[in-house]
């Protein structure tokens, strides 16, 4: 049977076959872990990487899970820095969503920006001296750009992969 989508490919168990627009999304597919980029683009450039097993707690990870992890936000974090040349990163594993995922561990990597930035002619979120000590999950505006934009920021991270 062929599967339908291409997170059903990466990810068999069938638990991201309801994400919109994966192929725009799509970054890159490593042995345990996928990386897109997160449809919220309020902070330019922001992912997730995605755990392709189901665990739900990093003690959980084998060290070859976690020693890929690593290896993933570093390059990650190079292609950002050129692509975008953030001021500051978050990374963060909440654990809040496994109701849409059924337990798949996944990490955001959030670039911030201490000064305005703009991208293909849109102005993106940046912190101000009341929001740069805040963590992102307080201070992001849930904004969903539309697949054209997205298609664009994934275009400029894929130049430096």
């Amino acid at each position: 049977m062929e599967k339908d989508t291409l997170f059903e490919k990466l990810c068999p168990c069938g638990c991201f076959n309801s994400f919109k627009n994966q192929e725009i999304d799509f970054i890159k597919d490593f042995k345990h872990w996928f990386l897109i980029l997160n449809h919220q683009q309020g902070f330019l450039g922001r992912c997730l990487l995605i755990l392709k097993s189901h665990k739900t707690d990093e003690i959980d990870l084998t060290n070859e899970e976690a020693s890929e992890k690593h290896k993933i936000y570093c390059l990650w974090r190079q292609i950002v820095a050129q692509a975008f040349n953030p001021d500051k990163i978050n990374q963060a594993q909440l654990g809040n969503e496994e109701h849409i995922h059924k337990g798949h561990l996944h990490w955001h990597f959030v670039p911030r920006y201490r000064r305005q930035i703009i991208f293909s002619g849109v102005e993106f979120q940046s912190d101000n001296e009341n929001t740069k000590k805040l963590e992102f999950s307080i201070v992001h505006k849930r904004i969903t750009h539309p697949p054209e934009l997205r298609e664009k920021i994934k275009e400029e991270l894929l130049k430096y992969l």
